[in-house]
């Protein structure tokens, strides 16, 4: 089977894109709080990829996003880029030193929590008087809710998609 790396990396970064939208119009309490529907993607390149294709798709993603939705060059997104970094840092270490003793699942979670603690401590410098002691618990159950429900619908979609024979390893 030919190796279908750079489409299969592609459809990845649609899906993110297009999650990434339909996410930025589901309301918020704070710029840093959402469900984040465009790990999926990501959870998913990390796992079939590795590190430096996730950061390459959550890059992508952050500037595309940001470019559709009118945030580029504004505190969203510096926030967005800087969480979608740390997000692909956190899973891509993860997935190498724990090599598959992880689940999706558990690298959604940790991806999620480690874009939000980011977004957060970087907030604290742009707006001052922010109360992180007082969020930082919250934020991090949420990022355990969130990251859980986005890395089971990544590990649905990557049955699904093994199953039709889209993103499948090549062989050989």
């Amino acid at each position: 089977m030919p190796d279908r790396g750079g489409k299969d990396l592609t459809v990845l970064i649609l899906m993110a894109t297009a999650l990434g939208v339909i996410d930025s119009f589901i309301p918020r309490p704070l710029p840093f709080m959402k469900i984040g529907l465009a790990n999926v993607a990501a959870v998913i390149a990390v796992v079939r990829y590795g590190f430096l294709k996730t950061l390459e798709l959550n890059l992508l993603r952050a500037f595309a996003v940001a470019l559709i939705t009118g945030l580029l060059a504004t505190p969203s997104f510096l926030l967005s880029v800087a969480g979608a970094v740390a997000s692909a840092v956190v899973m891509g270490g993860l997935r190498k030193v724990l090599s598959g003793k992880l689940s999706i699942t558990g690298l959604s979670v940790a991806g999620a929590v480690a874009s939000l603690w980011t977004q957060l401590l970087l907030a604290t410098l742009i707006l001052a008087g922010l109360p992180l002691q007082n969020i930082v618990l919250f934020l991090t159950l949420w990022g355990v809710i969130s990251g859980g429900a986005v890395g089971l619908l990544a590990q649905k979609t990557v049955n699904r998609s093994f199953n039709i024979g889209v993103l499948r390893k090549a062989e050989g």
